[in-house]
């Protein structure tokens, strides 16, 4: 056990401290419970009294504004949040590129369309004279065209004298 110990130090290796329990303190992290802070809306993981493992929080729109590591040690202890930030601005910047590249695309393609529209050579046909037919005009048969004699002797009267628009009922 020695030889291994020395060994693995001397090639740079670290040997993972053990609790005091004789475990690794990794597992204290992972059997840690969540205490919720109302306060600073936190999520932090307590074992055995002492905070330890992944905490994070949300502002009140539910956007991630902590994530850290609680080691058992001061020295492990480490801020996440940049991290998970950083992660989210390439995938938004990859997303926003990719959005950019098709608008491009797409605008391309449509001025090639055109261009092409402009480029293409005017066809001209010719028409022929066609014959001066005219068809004949279209004369209802057995309609009476002349205008009919009205006479006012049958008609209803307004009481000035003009003729009712409307027949009474």
């Amino acid at each position: 056990m020695l030889l291994v110990s020395s060994l693995l130090t001397s090639c740079g290796v670290k040997k993972q401290s053990v609790a005091s329990s004789g475990r690794p303190q990794i597992y204290d992290a992972w059997d840690a419970r969540y205490v919720y802070q109302m306060e600073n809306r936190r999520m932090i993981p307590v074992y055995e009294g002492r905070m330890v493992g992944r905490s994070w929080g949300r502002d009140e729109n539910g956007k991630i504004n902590h994530v850290s590591y609680i080691g058992p040690d001061k020295g492990q202890n480490e801020d996440l949040l940049f991290l998970h930030q950083y992660k989210a601005d390439r995938k938004r910047e990859k997303k926003w590129k990719k959005a950019k590249e098709q608008r491009i695309d797409f605008v391309q393609s449509r001025l090639d369309l055109l261009e092409e529209d402009e480029n293409t050579p005017l066809i001209e046909i010719e028409l022929e004279e066609e014959d001066d037919f005219v068809p004949p005009v279209f004369i209802p048969q057995g309609i009476d065209l002349s205008t009919p004699e009205v006479s006012t002797e049958d008609e209803p009267v307004q009481g000035d004298g003009l003729p009712l628009p409307f027949a009474p009922l």
